[in-house]
């Protein structure tokens, strides 16, 4: 029985209207309505990974972006593409049940275990999303016993095989416990416990280390992604084996990457040039020697990591981070018209890297020819965006739990209910009820941790108390035309460099506000520590912010929106 307290609304029950649904929506129009599958299953079919590379990642990711971002919307297209897709992977399917796109010689080497996983991603969630297909099912079944024949107890130690100290390899361990969960075959479990139990690295048990409160950048051998998908698989693990050893351990990793890893925009990563790694990123994201700033492949982990470690502790401040992440780091990350994102966030001083550069082509030389211009944040970017869609709401039996506010319309029971206002670039929130009978149910109404507990909520005229951190629970006969307001405290608050560089910068409620050079003609320059006033609305801007000395202020999402080296933004500002 799964421990997750919270289940998802059925697709084409939920949509999001507001910013984070209307990326979406482009995200499906531009890049993956425009994504070349054929090309993507080609890899496997022809088994020509020679050069050490991961063109198996790209099929999984998409496909897996695709089937989250049409429950999303209800995207037909998009779903005619991805059923056509997973009937053309399971065509490569060998007599053994392998499914790779390296040639035998060099299987289970470089990112082949990396590769078969997002496969098996992307058809256990077509089995959990899209539809219950017998074929699919045993297709993963043959991938996986076929994988257990060649790794496994006496023949093989997963953490020996791949790259990065076996951390790669042994993040598969998610979609193993996906593939217990459908098939309910008992070995699947057996192997992911034993995965588990190897501790995903031959350097050290990464989650023995996490427990004893060694920070995520000590953890071999740092390197974001792929470990904390080794721990989104213990959490995974967790809802099928409770352990509490197993939830003890997430709860901890999770910790010290939001003490000591998140930079202000929810985005993480630094010390290579594409800004992959573990590295005290929260006091270093004002420096200019530590590589890059936040791969999107990372900040997309992270806002998965937080959806199911919420969904098992109910812990509400879980969301807030999750927030952060979606508005600022993600919402910032896409390109305006959807079709592409930055594979490594700007510099956030506005010193060397100031702009948002879309991914390229070929980032890495190790591809000897284009891939139609694929990049692993490029296949990633469209499942963060997604995420918010699941995330928004939940339901447990009678309740309905809001956790966003974005715009957006639910059917629940016999009920639909609307959220608008323009959160959170605006402050007040209505949520109405449409009835056709009165009816009895819960709404859970998620208070953010920053809002002002003074604020209430004004459910129909009568005031409920709005504690931070908390959520507000009502519960009553509801009547068509029921309106709750909320208004919530987008009051900027002043934030200093953790790492004190001595930069200062401002948050309105989950907001990151930045200097853009299309507002004052350059950046970086100083202002006047103080509070801020509302400027008045320019196209192409959420949200606009006026310093005490006048410098204007936008939201990091809309900063550097062009994607242009000259147009540059700067989070931490000097000041006066």
């Amino acid at each position: 029985m799964s421990t997750r307290k919270f289940a998802s609304i059925p697709a084409g029950d939920i949509r999001l209207q507001g910013e984070l649904g209307r990326m979406t929506d482009l995200v499906v129009a531009n890049r993956l309505n425009q994504a070349d599958y054929p090309m993507m299953v080609d890899v496997f079919r022809k088994r020509e990974e020679r050069d050490g590379a991961w063109r198996s990642e790209f099929w999984g990711k998409v496909v897996r972006s695709a089937i989250l971002a049409w429950y999303a919307t209800g995207d037909e297209t998009l779903l005619g593409k991805i059923k056509e897709t997973v009937r053309d992977i399971l065509t490569t399917q060998t007599e053994d049940g392998c499914i790779s796109s390296y040639p035998e010689d060099l299987q289970l080497e470089y990112w082949d275990i990396w590769g078969r996983k997002y496969v098996l991603a992307g058809l256990t969630r077509y089995l959990e999303f899209v539809e219950k297909d017998p074929e699919v099912l045993t297709a993963c079944e043959r991938l996986m016993d076929h994988f257990m024949t060649k790794v496994g107890p006496g023949i093989r130690h997963i953490a020996s095989c791949g790259r990065h100290d076996g951390l790669a390899a042994c993040s598969i361990l998610y979609v193993v416990v996906h593939l217990y969960k459908l098939s309910g075959k008992q070995k699947y479990l057996d192997y992911a416990k034993w995965i588990a139990g190897t501790g995903c690295s031959l350097i050290m048990n990464i989650y023995e280390a996490a427990r004893n409160g060694v920070h995520p950048e000590d953890i071999p051998n740092g390197k974001s992604y792929e470990m904390m998908s080794c721990y989104l698989g213990l959490c995974e693990l967790y809802e099928v084996d409770p352990q509490p050893e197993y939830l003890e351990t997430v709860k901890r990793f999770y910790e010290m990457v939001r003490d000591y890893e998140l930079f202000i925009t929810g985005v993480s990563g630094l010390k290579d040039t594409s800004g992959e790694f573990w590295y005290n990123g929260k006091f270093k994201q004002c420096m200019t020697d530590v590589g890059a700033h936040g791969e999107t492949c990372v900040t997309t982990t992270w806002i998965q990591f937080c959806e199911i470690v919420f969904r098992n502790t109910g812990d509400l401040t879980i969301m807030d981070e999750m927030e952060r992440a979606l508005y600022n780091g993600i919402l910032g990350a896409i390109k305006p018209d959807g079709s592409t994102c930055v594979h490594m966030n700007p510099d956030l001083m506005g010193v060397e890297r100031a702009w948002k550069q879309p991914a390229p082509d070929q980032i890495y030389n190790i591809f000897k020819t284009p891939f139609d211009g694929n990049d692993c944040c490029r296949a990633q970017a469209p499942e963060a965006i997604a995420q918010a869609t699941p995330a928004a709401a939940f339901v447990e039996g009678d309740t309905l739990s809001l956790m966003l506010y974005d715009d957006m319309t639910i059917r629940f029971k016999s009920a639909k209910i609307t959220v608008s206002g323009g959160y959170p670039f605006r402050s007040e929130v209505k949520i109405c009820i449409n009835l056709p009978a009165p009816e009895t149910f819960t709404l859970a109404l998620r208070v953010p941790s920053w809002q002002n507990p003074d604020a209430g909520i004004d459910v129909c005229g009568e005031k409920f108390a709005a504690l931070p951190g908390t959520c507000c629970n009502v519960t009553r006969e509801w009547q068509d035309g029921d309106v709750i307001t909320i208004l919530f405290d987008l009051s900027p608050v002043c934030v200093k460099d953790p790492g004190e560089s001595g930069r200062i910068t401002w948050m309105c409620g989950p907001v990151v506000m930045a200097q853009d050079s299309r507002l004052s003609g350059e950046i970086d320059v100083p202002v006047k520590e103080g509070t801020l006033t509302v400027a008045e609305d320019r196209p192409g801007f959420r949200m606009l912010r006026k310093t005490e000395d006048g410098t204007l202020l936008c939201d990091y999402a809309s900063a550097g929106s062009e994607f242009d080296e000259n147009n540059k933004i700067c989070v931490w500002m000097r000041t006066k």
